[in-house]
């Protein structure tokens, strides 16, 4: 079963920029010190991205062979000529879930739970709803989308999935900025496990923000402390965070769905712990997070990238990380993140050392496989130099 795969320092950072035009939309790119044929392959694949008409604008981080380079092409607000740069800071959404997988990572190494630890032992209260046929959902349950909770806080998954996108984001911002940490764990005692957990794949965004309330816990720290602890500050991820400054706000890309309307952006660090979606970054920092993630130096990201549940042939998820091939077969870790107007993927390779970021600020049926096949494309050129 797919799920929505379809659904510290840096060392040297290049930016690149040349002048073009496409009939409809102004490309730009700026080049400086990295290798021809990797601005070829770049500007190759970004050309080929752009060329869905809904698409304006798309920005590209590469890690290779020791370096990072990134790109920008088009224009954030159609018309206005403002091509993203470096400084442009994006919503990654779900990916946000590996800072959460590399956190509950650390804290299996720390001692703090087991995988194999029956949830409720970290929660208040009792949960006799939380188990069927008397089987518990584990902590690793959690972990890999299969624990059988909701995908979402309540009221969220009855909304029509078949409503324009600005009408369905609309009603889904409307439940989630009501939302408090007593409605969750409400929520919480209702919910009803219907299959044995660990059994069926079902992404949750809920259960992510479970996770997050139990790495709270066993830590005695709030969540978003530790994220910014434990990974943004050791990384030097200096432009990520959950929260925005009002100066930082201004560089926020807009987003904007398939027809052109301009969507509101998340704030799920606001109610809940924002542990499914709610981190903010630029290309450059997410570079660096790919650099944190290859230093095997750190036993935190080893094990955030163990292979936890396998879903397919050579398709495993880990501590939120889609691991994917195999050793000697492409193994790469993988996550996608998509807000109400953004769409993002993370591709990391750790036998080529290749890293890869594509961010756009445009939703649309077929983005994120344009972004997929951005990356991969850019990856399978680079792979034979």
């Amino acid at each position: 079963m797919k799920p929505i795969y379809y659904c510290l320092l840096a060392l040297t950072f290049i930016t690149l920029s040349c002048h073009a035009q496409t009939e409809k939309k102004q490309v730009s790119s700026v080049t400086n010190q990295s290798p021809a044929i990797v601005q070829q392959i770049i500007k190759k694949h970004a050309k080929v991205f752009l060329q869905d008409s809904i698409t304006n604008a798309v920005s590209i981080g590469v890690l290779f062979r020791g370096k990072t380079i990134t790109a920008h092409y088009g224009e954030l607000d159609k018309g206005k000529g403002n091509t993203p740069s470096d400084e442009t800071i994006y919503e990654i959404a779900s990916v946000t879930k590996t800072f959460t997988g590399t956190l509950a990572a650390k804290a299996v190494l720390d001692g703090k739970f087991k995988l194999k630890d029956d949830i409720r032992l970290y929660l208040a209260g009792k949960y006799p709803n939380l188990e069927y046929q008397h089987k518990p959902i584990l902590i690793k349950h959690l972990l890999t989308h299969t624990s059988g909770l909701p995908a979402n806080v309540k009221g969220v998954d009855k909304i029509p999935a078949d409503l324009p996108s600005a009408e369905h984001r609309r009603r889904v911002n409307a439940i989630e900025n009501n939302q408090t940490k007593a409605k969750f764990f409400q929520y919480l005692h209702e919910v009803v496990i219907e299959v044995v957990p660990g059994s069926n794949f079902k992404y949750s965004n809920f259960g992510t923000n479970l996770m997050a309330s139990i790495i709270e816990k066993v830590y005695k720290k709030p969540f978003q402390e530790l994220v910014k602890e434990e990974i943004i500050n050791k990384a030097q991820l200096h432009n990520t965070r959950f929260h925005l400054s009002p100066k930082d706000q201004k560089r926020l890309a807009n987003g904007y769905n398939e027809l052109g309307m301009l969507m509101p952006h998340l704030s799920l660090e606001k109610t809940l712990w924002g542990a499914e979606g709610a981190i903010k970054s630029t290309i450059p920092d997410l570079l660096k997070y790919i650099q944190f993630q290859l230093d095997d130096r750190n036993p935190m990201n080893k094990e955030a990238h163990k292979p936890l549940r396998e879903l397919d042939t050579n398709y495993w998820i880990g501590y939120f990380w889609w691991v994917i091939g195999a050793k000697g077969k492409d193994l790469h870790f993988r996550h996608d993140g998509g807000a109400a107007g953004m769409r993002n993927v993370l591709l990391i390779y750790p036998e080529s050392g290749i890293g890869i970021s594509v961010m756009t600020n445009v939703i649309g049926p077929q983005i994120f496989n344009n972004l997929s096949k951005l990356g991969k494309g850019i990856y399978y050129d680079l792979r034979k130099q």
